[in-house]
Parts: C-alpha cells; sequence; structure tokens
C-alpha cells in the first residue's frame, strides 16, 4: 500500500507542469549597445542605449517627482510632521534631483528596470525624497550641517518603524570621477548624478512592454 501511494504520488509530480514565473521566460540577457529606433519594441529588449535624445533619456532630463499624487510619501510626511517639525533650508545652486548609477564592466551607466523606475532622490526646502525601484520614502529635514556647491550633510528626522531614535543623516559627496556622486543614507550608499548630467551615461534599458521579465544582474559587485 505505501509503495502504491508512493508510485501515485511520483506520477502526479511528473505530469504537473512546471511552473515558472512570467518574469523568467525568454530572458534576453545579450546586452549590446544599440538605438531603440533600431528595435522592434513591442517585444522584450535588453540593450544599451547610447543616443543621448532617445526617450528614455528625455524621461530622465524630464523627471520631476509627483509628490502630492504619492500616498506613500505624504503620509510619511504628515506621521514624522506629528512629532516634529521641518526646518526650511535654503539649497542655493545645490542639486535637486539626483539619478542613481550602476556600475557595469567599471564603467558607470544608470539602469531602467523592466518593474518600476530607475532609484532617484529629490531634495527640497523642507524634506528628502526617496524614489527607490518600486516604493517611495521620505523623511524631514531636522539639520543642515554642510553645504558646498557640490557637497550636501543633512540631519533627517523619520517614522518609528525605520529606526527608534527617527534619526537619519543624508550626505551627498563628488566622487574622483567627474558627474559622480557618493549618496550615502543611514539604510544604504548609491553612485548618483544630478539629473542634468545623466546624458553623461549610458542606460541599460530592461524593454518589458507586455509582462514583467528578470531584472538584470549583471552589474559589477560593489
Amino acid at each position: 500500500m505505501v509503495s502504491c501511494k508512493e508510485k501515485t504520488k511520483s506520477e502526479k509530480e511528473e505530469n504537473k507542469p512546471t511552473e515558472i514565473a512570467a518574469w523568467k521566460v525568454d530572458l534576453d540577457t545579450i546586452l549590446e549597445k544599440n538605438n531603440p529606433k533600431n528595435l522592434d519594441l513591442s517585444k522584450h529588449q535588453l540593450f544599451i542605449d547610447t543616443t543621448r535624445n532617445s526617450e528614455n533619456f528625455e524621461k530622465l532630463v524630464n523627471w520631476k517627482p509627483n509628490r502630492l499624487d504619492n500616498d506613500a510619501i505624504v503620509y510619511h510626511e504628515k506621521e514624522i510632521s506629528k512629532k516634529h517639525k521641518p526646518i526650511m533650508i535654503d539649497l542655493k545652486q545645490f542639486p535637486k534631483h539626483w539619478i542613481s548609477l550602476k556600475k557595469l564592466n567599471n564603467e558607470f551607466v544608470i539602469y531602467e528596470p523592466c518593474d518600476g523606475n530607475t532609484t532617484a532622490f529629490e531634495i527640497n526646502k523642507s524634506s528628502v525624497l526617496f524614489f527607490y525601484q518600486l516604493e517611495p520614502d521620505a523623511d524631514l529635514i531636522a539639520g543642515l550641517k554642510k553645504i558646498t556647491e557640490n557637497e550636501i550633510s543633512l540631519e533627517l528626522r523619520t517614522i518609528p518603524q525605520k529606526t527608534e531614535t527617527e534619526k537619519t543623516e543624508l550626505t551627498i559627496k563628488p566622487t574622483e570621477i567627474e558627474n559622480v556622486y557618493l549618496l550615502t543614507y543611514s539604510f544604504g550608499k548609491w553612485y548618483v548624478t544630478p539629473k542634468e548630467k545623466v546624458s553623461e551615461f549610458d542606460i541599460v534599458v530592461n524593454h518589458c512592454p507586455t509582462m514583467k521579465r528578470m531584472e538584470f544582474n549583471g552589474f559589477d559587485k560593489e
């Protein structure tokens, strides 16, 4: 009886269709430099956009966070402001909008993911907005420790779910590479560039118009 049951179970398992997540099917993993105009964009395409004038670049150059219509950002700002009153700072000429960078073959590039958006950041007069790939976040500014033409250091206040002290810090400093900065936050580090400088970098595009695909994971390890 035992052997019969085991045999039946085995046959069912063998005949069961293999379940594969939609974004893992037919992934194009060969990265090539290309102009999107030369590609069939009705299909999944993984490529390096070097054009500097495509829709991919225009979208980043013209990027403006829609903070008022974003429920997550509104929630965070309201929750933090119940305990902490934000201060207003003068950013002078310091860039407000920052786009994250990745390293590919020891060169910096921008990544446009299949699902979500390129991670980006905004610093305004009273808060810092974190536009992660899938979820946004926000902290209120509590103090300006340092600001120059190309460097900033901020004290922030956040929600208690992120840290019991409700205190965080953020700095942006230039690296030795032109137009590449290091953004350091209490919970992570990112290489970034001002929005106005995105045309200095190629874009790795994971274009998936019909279904989710696996995100490209071939970037250099930090």
